[in-house]
């Protein structure tokens, strides 16, 4: 429709377009800083001011160390004379029109991404261990960029990994996970938040100013309508648990992701308000005993398919091992 697609087009609540700079002057209050990455297509053949001062500085340096003295020799350790390139480099792409992805991502994720999946296993037996505090900071670091509804994040995660507090929680584990809980350097309890209103006001401080008011009225739309508190508040602190056992993969750590618990007991001993929280998984995580096994899923046809039930993916291929060498 005769639009310029190279420029951002926004659409605000009310379906209004702005161009990029009318909508950072709405959510920001103040005029968008203007950056070399916009200049008009007439003028991308030309070098960017930097780039005009680097090459105006170039040509102001001595075209060899022996300037100024006429005949002296170059010596052994004088500087080679500066050459003035053909043409300065092009900014073919502004930063700020990148996506996160384009800045961010240098093409080595998706084999890194393999490995770390394979690499990640339901971990049996935990070395008797403790994992250094940083490299749990980094995991929890990494765990809190899950996406949650809003970015309400309606969890929290207590780490344990005191010894004693690690042997009364073994009072409210299955036989079979007990020794799991005493050996792993820390075990992740996640707590989902069933009354996730609360956690509105801390928003305020994250949120652009006009979306603060619309927040709560969102919570509970899909916390009390679409959903009860809890099924809203387990589903967005599932996604959390993935990350976390990912991050933990990535820096050296084995997990196993346990439900075989007695909720009412872990609160208790934790001190946790029944009535506030909910626990849908107990994680411990330390550094494996044994070697640990590569376990089969479904084949992919029996679990993905396109725009209906009747047409499984029948092209989608395993990851295995063996994948990582072709």
């Amino acid at each position: 429709d005769g639009e310029d697609l190279d420029s951002p087009v926004y659409v605000d609540r009310d379906g209004k377009k702005m161009t990029e700079e009318e909508y950072y002057f709405k959510v920001l209050g103040k005029p968008m800083p203007k950056s070399s990455s916009s200049s008009s297509s007439s003028t991308s053949d030309q070098p960017t001011s930097a780039e005009g001062a680097a090459a105006s500085s170039q040509l102001q340096q001595p075209s060899s160390p022996s300037s100024g003295k006429k005949g002296r020799k170059a010596k052994k350790g004088d500087r080679a004379p500066l050459t003035i390139p053909d043409q300065a480099p092009r900014l073919v792409k502004g930063i700020r029109n990148m996506s996160r992805i384009e800045r961010i991502l240098d093409g080595s994720e998706p084999q890194a991404f393999k490995r770390l999946t394979l690499a990640r296993f339901s971990c049996k037996e935990f070395e008797k261990k403790a994992i250094p505090e940083d490299v749990l900071n980094q995991v929890l670091g990494l765990t809190l960029r899950a996406p949650t509804a809003f970015n309400i994040q309606p969890y929290k995660v207590l780490m344990v990994t005191d010894d004693l507090l690690k042997l009364r929680l073994t009072g409210g584990m299955m036989d079979s996970n007990k020794d799991k809980i005493l050996k792993a350097g820390a075990t992740a309890i996640f707590l989902a938040d069933k009354d996730p209103l609360q956690l509105v006001p801390k928003l305020e401080r994250i949120k652009p100013e006009e979306l603060q008011s619309e927040i709560p009225r969102y919570v509970r739309f899909f916390g009390e309508k679409i959903n009860s508190p809890k099924e809203w508040a387990l589903k967005n602190t599932m996604i959390a648990v993935s990350f976390y056992l990912l991050a933990a993969t990535s820096l050296g750590l084995a997990t196993a992701p346990m439900e075989g618990f007695n909720e009412d007991v872990i609160l208790k001993i934790l001190g946790i308000p029944e009535g506030r929280y909910t626990i849908p998984i107990v994680i411990p995580t330390g550094y494996p005993a044994g070697t640990g096994k590569f376990t089969k899923r479904l084949p992919p046809a029996e679990v993905f398919y396109f725009n209906s039930l009747d047409e499984p993916a029948s092209n989608v291929r395993a990851i295995t091992d063996s994948s990582l060498v072709e």
